[in-house]
């Protein structure tokens, strides 16, 4: 089982997301900042640009983590590609919540680094993710056959790894719907990863997030006759709107900043993040994300 078929909503709220992250994805070439890891690396698949982003997720009634190369969404499916190999460790010590103990983390990274390298010598490939659910740590490759994949894992599983289990699955995946569709982030998941790098940010620069204060949202729009729709619905929920500023964007000049007085916490934030991009889509609009200022009081203690 690798979880695809019993995903039931993804989350962040499971398990110290900064420690969690680090311990599972401690791996030589990925860099960690603010739980977020972004990276260039290649692959066997030629030189290309890698946008690695991670998040925690729930699958039936257990959480996992999922590393995912965003990158590869732009240009999937690869048609060079078109077969899935899913194959990793199973952990020896994990917790009841399936996921590996801290200690067993750097053995299981060092399986999968090893599985990796030598499958490059089997066939040409692409990492697409990483998933850590119920004790389990599975690397999911595209590839362009898996003529002997099998018998080679379990030669090398035999041969290096013999206290180790494993997990393999091989198929069919022209479409690489598991990449866009399994691990791929949902919107609702993109919405919460953008919102935790900056509350990351702001807690790293000293911030306790305990006052209240403005929190300001920015959205474009093409024509000024949709941002003041979106401002009546905006003010109708409590926001203040400032129409002032002019966007870069030629598509879509007209800027609004629409500012609601409260704390800056995830849900709140969420819940008003998914709120104003569903309004501003009806009017054509662009959300651009939200900022809001550093307690600088905790800063100069």
């Amino acid at each position: 089982m690798n979880g695809e078929s019993s995903i039931s909503q993804r989350f962040p709220k499971v398990v110290g997301q900064l420690v969690l992250m680090y311990l599972l994805y401690r791996v030589k070439y990925f860099f960690l900042a603010q739980a977020i890891i972004y990276t260039f690396l290649f692959t066997a698949a030629g030189a290309q640009n890698e946008n690695w982003d991670t998040y925690m997720a729930k699958f039936d009634k257990l959480p996992g983590s999922v590393l995912v190369d965003l990158g590869l969404y732009e240009t999937a499916p690869n048609k060079l590609y078109p077969n899935l190999v899913i194959t990793g460790p199973l952990a020896q010590s994990c917790n009841g919540q399936g996921l590996p103990d801290k200690e067993e983390i750097d053995a299981l990274e060092n399986i999968l680094d090893a599985t990796g390298n030598f499958l490059t010598g089997v066939t040409p490939k692409i990492l697409a993710g990483t998933l850590t659910y119920d004790c389990k740590r599975v690397n999911y490759y595209y590839v362009k056959d898996t003529i002997g994949i099998r018998n080679a894992i379990a030669r090398m599983y035999n041969r290096n790894y013999k206290d180790y289990r494993y997990a393999i699955t091989i198929r069919s995946d022209p479409e690489w719907k598991t990449y866009r569709t399994f691990l791929y982030p949902d919107e609702e998941t993109h919405v919460w990863m953008e919102n935790d790098k900056i509350i990351t940010k702001m807690m790293e620069q000293g911030d306790s997030l305990t006052k209240p204060r403005n929190i300001n949202f920015d959205l474009y729009f093409k024509a000024d006759t949709d941002r003041i729709a979106i401002v009546v619905y905006a003010k109708s929920k409590g926001y203040e709107a400032d129409i002032s500023m002019t966007s870069k964007s030629a598509t879509a000049p007209y800027e609004v900043i629409l500012s609601k007085f409260g704390l800056v916490k995830m849900e709140a934030i969420n819940s008003m993040a998914e709120e104003l991009k569903r309004e501003a889509r009806k009017h054509h609009g662009l959300y651009n994300g939200w900022e809001a200022p550093v307690d600088r009081d905790k800063l100069q203690k």
